[in-house]
């Protein structure tokens, strides 16, 4: 029976150059174009192998593959990072969380490192007491407009995750692609419990119809940036403030701002 391998990226042609390299290996594979579409394809999986991009929408390469350790702590499958980034975040590489790391270059010398790479992972040849292993393609340099976008995205990164009230990103399907440990503090969940979810989860079950309505209505009459929501979780009256999402005036989905509503009442 064939070995599946998970292959995650938002290149469309990346994925289908992977795909074809793994097929003609013998494996079957499964595509996805997102972190988000990953987290769906890996459930109630026999994953052996997971290539997954570290820049993506939605949910991203790094999210991705922390989520993967945390569902599979004792025994997760071999986790391949792509990036073309990279040699750009070489120092703080092995932060991500991946068994190995391939920088994107030429497809000729990406073909034979990845073989290269599946030949020592299935004859079980690498030693993984040193660490993760990280193959870089020749003539590759740091681009310094690369490192400038990497420490953007880590500063608002930063921002969200230091920001005084949870954080809840709602994708257009109403399914959670981000959330902050704040919120996951004030919802006493994990990740694992809520990464991809429909966001209806975090609500109790009598206030669920209650949220859907007032969002409902919040998008039909649009007479306002935001609307509130008041609920019940954990026994800690939480209000809920929704924003749309959008970029260019387009709608990709919601934000929520949970409050502790008895925490600052004590602290007034």
């Amino acid at each position: 029976m064939p070995k599946t391998a998970l292959v995650v990226d938002n290149d469309f042609f990346f994925v289908e150059f992977l795909a074809e390299l793994l097929e003609s290996r013998g494996y079957k594979v499964i595509k996805a174009y997102d972190g988000k579409e990953g987290i769906s394809a890996i459930d109630d999986k026999d994953i052996a192998l997971m290539f997954a991009d570290i820049v993506m929408p939605k949910i991203d390469g790094t999210e991705l593959i922390k989520f993967v350790r945390m569902k599979y702590p004792e025994n997760c499958f071999s986790i391949v990072a792509v990036s073309g980034t990279i040699i750009e975040r070489i120092d703080t590489l092995t932060n991500i969380g991946a068994d190995y790391y391939i920088a994107k270059g030429p497809m000729e010398k990406m073909a034979a490192n990845i073989n290269e790479l599946l030949d020592n992972i299935e004859n079980k040849s690498f030693d993984k007491s040193g660490g993760a292993k990280i193959i870089e393609s020749e003539n590759l340099f740091p681009r310094r407009e690369a490192v400038d976008l990497l420490d953007s995205i880590q500063f608002h990164k930063g921002i969200i995750e230091c920001v005084g009230f949870g954080i809840v990103n709602i994708d257009s399907d109403t399914r959670i692609i981000g959330i902050n440990s704040y919120a996951l503090n004030i919802l006493g969940k994990t990740t694992i419990e809520l990464l991809n979810r429909p966001v209806t989860d975090i609500f109790p079950h009598e206030d669920r119809s209650k949220f859907i309505n007032t969002v409902k209505n919040f998008i039909k009459n649009n007479e306002s940036n935001e609307t509130v929501f008041t609920s019940i979780i954990n026994s800690k009256k939480i209000r809920v403030v929704v924003t749309l999402l959008t970029v260019e005036k387009k709608i990709l989905g919601l934000i929520l701002a949970l409050e502790d509503c008895d925490k600052w009442e004590e602290l007034a």
